[in-house]
């Protein structure tokens, strides 16, 4: 890991928020400003910064994770391809990237992006879902036991509670398969 570059994943890391804050203003502005002349808005360019540090979060706290560049590049790299996917789904047209020669992406980080993007597809489906079926999914993939979630729940049985797991699941897999962006994440 560069020495001087450290800092910025420590203060990720660490959830340090006076360091996190320093990223923001550091590098914020230049991503507006790159995102911008791709074509991007400040909002866009600023979601993009969001997802951007989070993919970073997650790669820094994987036991092999090693900064090769600086932290800039590397986030930089990152916003530009993440940038790159976004527009190719919303504007179905190919984006031209500049300074290829910072895009090195890894397979790893492309899977990590399409994680999080799937992800966030789950989310938004899992908040349509009523909050009964949101409450016993959460229960159940928190790994409690289905016995605790009926008493939980005030299911008179732990199989009614097992049927009712099994609704909410089809139900939220159909809300998710029905999404525009399910076929773009496989």
């Amino acid at each position: 890991m560069i020495q001087s570059e450290d800092k910025y994943i420590n203060y990720l890391v660490h959830n340090d928020a006076n360091g996190i804050k320093e990223i923001y203003d550091t590098y914020l502005p230049k991503v507006q400003a790159i995102i911008g002349n791709m074509g991007g808005t400040k909002d866009e360019a600023w979601e993009i910064f969001q997802e951007s540090l989070i993919v970073i979060l997650q790669k820094a706290q994987t036991p092999d994770f090693q900064l090769s560049s600086s932290f800039y590049t590397f986030l930089v790299s990152i916003c530009k391809f993440k940038w790159y996917n976004e527009s190719k789904k919303k504007y179905k047209k190919n984006v031209t990237i500049e300074d290829v020669g910072t895009l090195k992406v890894e397979e790893d980080i492309v899977d990590s992006l399409y994680k999080l993007e799937r992800f966030q597809l789950y989310k938004e489906k899992m908040a349509e879902l009523g909050p009964e079926c949101r409450q016993l999914l959460e229960l159940f993939f928190a790994k409690v036991p289905l016995k605790e979630i009926a008493v939980r729940l005030g299911l008179k049985t732990e199989n009614a509670a097992k049927q009712k797991k099994y609704k909410c699941q089809k139900k939220l897999i159909e809300k998710i398969k029905k999404d525009v962006k399910y076929d773009q994440l496989l």
